[in-house]
């Protein structure tokens, strides 16, 4: 029998795994990818290494917390309040996941939650049926609505209501001497963002730039044609030694900027059986980026948060 199960491999999954890591507990991670870390992709290619989703990141308050996944150092400043990670973002999501030893799920879904006996039980889409003492549910508003439809019908019916701004990040790699001379920077809504870093980490050396621009993805752009359109926007007369593009469908979940996103949050968790939190980056109370910059650390505090709530409420369930 599992005292938890977490739903969810991105941030705040892990960092809720890496809680109960401390405490003599079974655990279960279900994953529907065959990877874990969520949006938090990192890649390296011909000496530069680019981010899928965070690139900028706000500073975290728990400065304890990296120093105990061993990050202190992998950081460099982008500017006030704002840093890189030298190894990618995914040196943080990585270094959460190596220190799990709980059972792991991957490439399985949820397909629905329900409750037996006082415990909570998941159906899989494979058919395998388990059961949990507790549950953490890690997963955006689209996927959870769809598990919570019969344990939680309120619930789903206001993840339901969750909308999103897409756009992708085009991630380009250049010499220095290859682009204008005149500043890049976004101009319109369009282009959102765009950072830049000559960091000796991330580019093969200080004669390089590694490019992150915001391209809000309206219409059916290919990856080809939205690394053109920043090319052309930008006015590079040379391509890119590197060029890589993701696209999140929901990658900037609009309800976050709403006046009574706080008020729904709460509405929405107040409507969950005890036992069962509601984490990620759909459930910030702050919005989790501002102007392309990745705000982490409500997601590592949802995490831990949450872990810690399922060890009372199974304390609670023990003594009674």
């Amino acid at each position: 029998m599992r005292d938890v199960v977490v739903i969810g491999g991105g941030l705040s999954g892990l960092a809720a795994c890496y809680e109960l890591e401390k405490h003599p507990i079974r655990y279960t991670l279900i994953e529907v990818k065959n990877r874990l870390g969520g949006s938090i992709v990192s890649t390296a290619a011909n000496g530069f290494i680019a981010d899928a989703s965070a690139f900028a990141v706000a500073e975290i308050e728990d400065l304890p917390l990296l120093g105990e996944l061993g990050l202190d150092e992998d950081r460099f400043e982008f500017g006030p309040g704002q840093f890189g990670f030298c190894g990618g973002t995914q040196s943080l999501t990585s270094a959460l996941a190596r220190r799990l030893t709980g059972a792991r799920l991957m490439r399985m879904a949820v397909s629905s939650i329900g409750t037996v006996d006082g415990r909570f039980t998941l159906c899989l889409e494979n058919g395998l049926l388990l059961d949990a003492g507790a549950l953490i549910v890690a997963a955006p508003a689209r996927y959870a609505e769809r598990m919570l439809f019969n344990l939680a019908p309120d619930a789903s019916d206001w993840l339901r209501s969750y909308d999103y701004d897409s756009f992708c990040r085009v991630s380009l790699g250049f010499r220095k001497r290859d682009l204008p001379r005149r500043r890049i920077r976004p101009y319109s809504v369009i282009y959102p963002f765009v950072f830049a870093t000559d960091s000796p980490r991330r580019v093969p050396d200080k004669d390089h730039l590694l490019l992150q621009v915001g391209l809000r993805a309206y219409g059916d752009l290919s990856p080809d044609g939205s690394i053109q359109q920043v090319i052309a926007h930008y006015g590079c007369d040379e391509d890119p030694l590197f060029a890589r593009v993701d696209c999140w469908k929901e990658s900037d979940p609009l309800s976050c900027y709403d006046d009574d996103h706080a008020a729904n949050v709460s509405a929405i968790r107040a409507r969950l059986p005890e036992g069962l939190s509601l984490i990620g980056s759909d459930y910030c109370l702050e919005p989790p980026q501002q102007c392309g910059v990745a705000r982490l650390d409500e997601r590592l505090r949802q995490g831990r948060a949450a872990a810690r709530a399922a060890l009372d409420f199974l304390k609670g369930e023990r003594r009674s």
